[in-house]
Protein backbone atom coordinates (compact mmCIF):
# COMPACT_ATOMS: atom_id res chain seq x y z
CA UNK A 1 0.00 0.00 0.00
CA UNK A 2 1.44 3.37 -0.96
CA UNK A 3 1.59 6.16 1.64
CA UNK A 4 -1.24 8.19 0.04
CA UNK A 5 -3.52 5.15 0.25
CA UNK A 6 -2.63 4.73 3.92
CA UNK A 7 -3.42 8.40 4.56
CA UNK A 8 -6.78 8.14 2.81
CA UNK A 9 -7.59 4.95 4.72
CA UNK A 10 -6.78 6.66 8.00
CA UNK A 11 -8.86 9.74 7.08
CA UNK A 12 -11.82 7.49 6.30
CA UNK A 13 -11.39 5.59 9.57
CA UNK A 14 -11.02 8.78 11.62
CA UNK A 15 -14.01 10.52 10.03
CA UNK A 16 -16.14 7.40 10.49
CA UNK A 17 -15.21 7.40 14.19
CA UNK A 18 -15.97 11.13 14.47
CA UNK A 19 -19.36 10.74 12.78
CA UNK A 20 -20.21 8.03 15.30
CA UNK A 21 -19.25 10.31 18.18
CA UNK A 22 -21.23 13.21 16.70
CA UNK A 23 -24.30 11.00 16.28
CA UNK A 24 -24.03 9.75 19.88
CA UNK A 25 -23.61 13.32 21.09
CA UNK A 26 -26.67 14.50 19.15
CA UNK A 27 -28.75 11.58 20.42
CA UNK A 28 -27.77 12.25 24.03
CA UNK A 29 -28.44 16.00 23.85
CA UNK A 30 -31.84 15.43 22.24
CA UNK A 31 -32.73 12.89 24.94
CA UNK A 32 -31.81 15.43 27.64
CA UNK A 33 -34.67 17.55 26.32
CA UNK A 34 -37.03 14.58 25.96
CA UNK A 35 -36.78 14.64 22.15
CA UNK A 36 -36.33 11.77 19.75
CA UNK A 37 -33.69 12.17 17.08
CA UNK A 38 -36.38 12.80 14.46
CA UNK A 39 -38.10 15.40 16.64
CA UNK A 40 -34.81 17.23 17.26
CA UNK A 41 -34.02 17.22 13.54
CA UNK A 42 -37.49 18.58 12.76
CA UNK A 43 -37.08 21.40 15.28
CA UNK A 44 -33.82 22.36 13.61
CA UNK A 45 -35.53 22.66 10.20
CA UNK A 46 -38.50 24.82 11.18
CA UNK A 47 -38.94 28.56 11.65
CA UNK A 48 -41.42 30.60 13.67
CA UNK A 49 -42.06 33.30 11.09
CA UNK A 50 -43.05 31.12 8.14
CA UNK A 51 -44.75 27.78 7.75
CA UNK A 52 -42.90 25.01 5.96
CA UNK A 53 -45.04 22.61 3.92
CA UNK A 54 -45.10 19.09 5.35
CA UNK A 55 -43.67 17.64 2.12
CA UNK A 56 -40.76 20.08 2.28
CA UNK A 57 -40.11 19.10 5.90
CA UNK A 58 -40.17 15.43 4.90
CA UNK A 59 -37.63 16.15 2.14
CA UNK A 60 -35.35 18.03 4.54
CA UNK A 61 -35.52 15.17 7.03
CA UNK A 62 -35.08 12.54 4.31
CA UNK A 63 -38.16 10.86 5.74
CA UNK A 64 -41.42 9.40 4.53
CA UNK A 65 -44.24 11.98 4.74
CA UNK A 66 -46.35 9.60 6.86
CA UNK A 67 -43.52 9.37 9.41
CA UNK A 68 -43.22 13.15 9.44
CA UNK A 69 -46.94 13.39 10.22
CA UNK A 70 -46.30 11.36 13.39
CA UNK A 71 -43.31 13.51 14.35
CA UNK A 72 -45.31 16.71 13.79
CA UNK A 73 -48.21 15.37 15.85
CA UNK A 74 -45.92 14.64 18.80
CA UNK A 75 -44.29 18.08 18.64
CA UNK A 76 -47.68 19.75 18.24
CA UNK A 77 -49.00 17.90 21.31
CA UNK A 78 -46.10 19.40 23.30
CA UNK A 79 -46.95 22.89 22.03
CA UNK A 80 -43.66 23.18 20.11
CA UNK A 81 -45.15 23.73 16.68
CA UNK A 82 -48.43 24.47 15.01
CA UNK A 83 -49.97 23.45 11.72
CA UNK A 84 -51.28 26.01 9.26
CA UNK A 85 -53.42 25.59 6.20
CA UNK A 86 -52.18 27.62 3.26
CA UNK A 87 -53.98 29.19 0.32
CA UNK A 88 -54.17 25.74 -1.23
CA UNK A 89 -56.22 23.95 1.45
CA UNK A 90 -54.56 20.65 0.53
CA UNK A 91 -51.13 21.93 1.62
CA UNK A 92 -50.51 22.01 5.35
CA UNK A 93 -47.53 23.82 6.73
CA UNK A 94 -45.88 23.74 10.13
CA UNK A 95 -44.07 26.43 12.05
CA UNK A 96 -42.46 26.69 15.45
CA UNK A 97 -44.24 28.23 18.38
CA UNK A 98 -42.43 30.38 20.94
CA UNK A 99 -41.98 27.21 23.01
CA UNK A 100 -40.51 25.42 20.01
CA UNK A 101 -38.07 28.26 19.37
CA UNK A 102 -37.02 28.22 23.00
CA UNK A 103 -36.45 24.46 23.04
CA UNK A 104 -34.53 24.62 19.76
CA UNK A 105 -32.29 27.28 21.30
CA UNK A 106 -31.64 25.07 24.33
CA UNK A 107 -30.82 22.13 22.09
CA UNK A 108 -28.44 24.23 19.99
CA UNK A 109 -26.70 25.53 23.11
CA UNK A 110 -26.26 22.01 24.46
CA UNK A 111 -24.99 20.72 21.12
CA UNK A 112 -22.33 23.39 20.75
CA UNK A 113 -21.22 23.41 24.40
CA UNK A 114 -19.16 20.23 24.05
CA UNK A 115 -19.44 19.15 20.43
CA UNK A 116 -17.02 16.37 19.46
CA UNK A 117 -16.00 18.12 16.22
CA UNK A 118 -14.59 21.16 18.04
CA UNK A 119 -13.86 19.97 21.56
CA UNK A 120 -10.23 20.66 22.40
CA UNK A 121 -9.49 22.68 19.25
CA UNK A 122 -7.98 26.13 19.44
CA UNK A 123 -9.79 29.04 17.79
CA UNK A 124 -7.32 28.90 14.89
CA UNK A 125 -7.86 25.15 14.47
CA UNK A 126 -11.62 25.69 14.48
CA UNK A 127 -11.28 28.23 11.67
CA UNK A 128 -9.14 25.80 9.67
CA UNK A 129 -11.64 23.00 10.22
CA UNK A 130 -14.51 25.26 9.18
CA UNK A 131 -12.67 26.16 5.99
CA UNK A 132 -12.01 22.51 5.16
CA UNK A 133 -15.61 21.50 5.90
CA UNK A 134 -16.95 24.30 3.70
CA UNK A 135 -14.67 23.14 0.91
CA UNK A 136 -15.77 19.53 1.29
CA UNK A 137 -19.44 20.47 1.36
CA UNK A 138 -19.06 22.62 -1.76
CA UNK A 139 -17.87 19.57 -3.68
CA UNK A 140 -20.47 17.69 -5.69
CA UNK A 141 -21.04 14.21 -4.24
CA UNK A 142 -20.05 11.39 -6.54
CA UNK A 143 -22.66 8.68 -6.16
Amino acid sequence: MSPPDAVVDEIVDLTTELVGRIWSHFTARAAELNLSIAEAKALAQLEADRALPMRALAARLHANPSNVTVIVARLEARGLLERQVGDDRRVKGVRLTAGGLSLRGKLQARLTADHPAVRGLTAAEQLTLRSLLRRLLDERPSV
